[in-house]
C-alpha cells in the first residue's frame, strides 16, 4: 500500500503601521521618486538598531539618506524596508 504525503508551507509577513504624523513626504534621489521618509532615531526603532550604533547601520544597509531642512538626517522607508531591518 503507497503512502500519500502532503506538504504544507505556511508563508508569513511582517506589517509595519506608521502614523503619517511621524513621516515626512520628500524625494528620495536613490528610488527616483517621492517616498515616505522617518527620522534616524524612528527608522532604529523600526529596524530593532541601538541608538549608538544608527550612522553605521544606516550605511552597512545601505539606507537611503536625506535631509530635513532642520539639517537632520531623514531615512527612506523603502529602502528600510527592502534592507531587511537590522542585520
Amino acid at each position: 500500500m503507497a503512502y500519500k504525503s502532503t506538504r504544507i508551507t505556511v508563508e508569513t509577513e511582517q506589517v509595519l503601521t506608521i502614523r503619517r504624523r511621524g513621516c515626512a513626504r520628500r524625494w528620495c534621489w536613490e528610488c527616483g521618486r517621492e517616498v515616505d521618509m522617518v527620522g534616524l532615531a524612528q527608522a532604529g526603532v523600526l529596524a530593532g538598531v541601538q541608538q549608538r550604533s544608527l550612522r553605521d547601520h544606516a550605511r552597512t544597509a545601505k539606507w537611503h539618506l536625506a535631509e530635513a531642512s532642520d539639517g537632520s538626517p531623514l531615512i527612506c522607508l523603502e529602502s528600510l524596508t527592502t534592507s531587511g531591518g537590522s542585520t
